[in-house]
């Protein structure tokens, strides 16, 4: 006949089972495993796997000095590229620079010569209306102020303000009202 365990005895037997581990398993923790046969080994070996853990919160020199050692090193490159394409820059500077001086000079002559031209030009304007003037003043006054009324007024303006008074009153008596109107207030205006 077979005996059944009881089921008070089968948790009688698993609770001794149990307590068994856990007594077994504190004292081995407790002791340290025994790698290699000697505690003290075994000890220094759980020392030397603890050491990183340590560390991992500590940061180091080499940590810190490392990046900033190398941007530096960045750095003297950048600066040493910067100074190489300043001196290569360097001749094309004081090439612009002449050239810039050049053109001054050049934009300075022109302005003198169109400066000369503009007075060469006044000049000639004003023998051709003195020319004019003398002209005008020459003929009787009727036939004068005939011929003035075909040109423009500013051309008329110019010639009268030249001309003598008595001349160029006689002329402009002789002109249309509305038009010897507008010529004199022009010739009561600056230029």
């Amino acid at each position: 006949m077979r005996r059944i365990a009881s089921p008070l005895g089968l948790g009688v037997s698993f609770a001794c089972l149990l307590l068994a581990k856990i007594l077994i398993s504190g004292w081995y923790l407790q002791s340290g495993p025994l790698i290699f046969g000697s505690p003290r080994l075994a000890l220094a070996v759980n020392e030397a796997q603890a050491e990183p853990q340590r560390d991992a919160g500590r940061v180091s020199p080499d940590d810190i000095l490392g990046p900033l050692k190398a941007k530096e090193r960045a750095l003297a490159e950048k600066e040493e590229l910067l100074n190489r394409r300043e001196k290569e820059l360097e001749p094309l500077k004081l090439d612009i620079e002449r050239k810039m001086a050049e053109l001054n000079e050049l934009q300075a002559t022109l302005t003198e010569f169109a400066k000369k031209l503009a007075d060469r030009e006044k000049a000639l304007e004003d023998k051709k209306i003195g020319h004019l003037v003398s002209l005008y003043s020459s003929m009787e006054p009727a036939r004068a102020a005939a011929i003035m009324d075909q040109l423009k007024i500013e051309t008329i303006v110019r010639i009268l303000r030249q001309m003598k008074g008595k001349s160029a009153g006689q002329i402009m008596g002789m002109m249309k009202p509305e038009r010897g109107a507008i010529i004199s207030e022009k010739l009561s205006q600056r230029d």
